[in-house]
């Protein structure tokens, strides 16, 4: 049946573009394939109600996955790592763990309340865990191997050139 579902050479298209680009959302799929939004929604529901490929609600975006491809923290940390100013501090903290934001800081052109902010989300997503230690906050990757893991699998995917100029 899953076959027959992807006989189709446009929901074939699809469906690898997921698999390769994994918490890609709608409107990404649709420009990078060039597919109509009302095509792209009648295909991807096919594939949703087929248990196919899943879909998650992060940040006002519906991602997608290949079914049963992912934990729920791998798509987690996909989903952060798709955004460029999450992930460049995630990147900064793989290479800087234990930095406070004024070191933060100094890599990055945003400004303290937006640092401020993204911090505050990344911790509370589970994603950094912050150590405090007098009136300073001292942030490193929670989980680093998983973030490091999902840099080298999905680099072609999700990375841009922050990751060169990271690395």
């Amino acid at each position: 049946m899953l076959k027959d579902l992807l006989d189709l050479p446009v929901r074939k298209r699809i469906f690898e573009h997921i698999r390769a680009n994994p918490g890609l959302h709608f409107r990404g799929i649709s420009r990078d394939l060039e597919v109509a939004v009302g095509q792209l929604d009648f295909h991807i529901n096919a594939m949703i109600k087929a248990e196919m490929i899943t879909s998650e609600h992060v940040d006002g975006h519906v991602r997608y996955y290949v079914r049963d491809s992912f934990s729920r923290d791998e798509k987690k940390a996909l989903s952060i790592l798709r955004r460029e100013i999450p992930r460049g501090i995630v990147l900064y903290l793989i290479e800087h763990p234990g930095s406070n934001p004024s070191r933060i800081l100094e890599s990055f052109s945003f400004t303290s309340a937006t640092l401020s902010y993204h911090l505050r989300r990344l911790e509370g997503m589970g994603i950094l865990r912050a150590e405090t230690v007098g009136r300073e906050r001292f942030y490193h990757v929670a989980e680093p191997d998983l973030m490091g893991t999902l840099l080298v699998m999905y680099k072609t995917s999700i990375f841009d050139r922050i990751i060169d100029s990271v690395l």
